[in-house]
């Protein structure tokens, strides 16, 4: 059997992990030059590191700490 690609995976990933409080975002990316799926977090606290897997249909997952996200506002003329 076929492995799903990881844009397959991620997309059935992404809409479970945007319901958990704390996560900000999904992407593919690579990780030691092999792609993964990157996991962006405000802050990895100990709750949202146990509901983010390690791995994902094989794909390795990485957290990353992003602090909290503001929309850019560019400056007023």
């Amino acid at each position: 059997m076929q492995q799903r690609s990881i844009r397959e995976a991620l997309e059935d990933l992404t809409d479970h992990l945007m319901s958990i409080p704390g996560i900000l975002g999904t992407a593919e990316g690579l990780c030691d030059g092999t792609p993964c799926i990157k996991v962006f977090v405000s802050r990895k606290t100990a709750a949202v590191l146990k509901a983010i897997p390690a791995s994902v249909e094989g794909y390795p997952v990485s957290v990353e700490e992003t602090g909290e996200l503001r929309p850019f506002a560019p400056p007023r003329r």
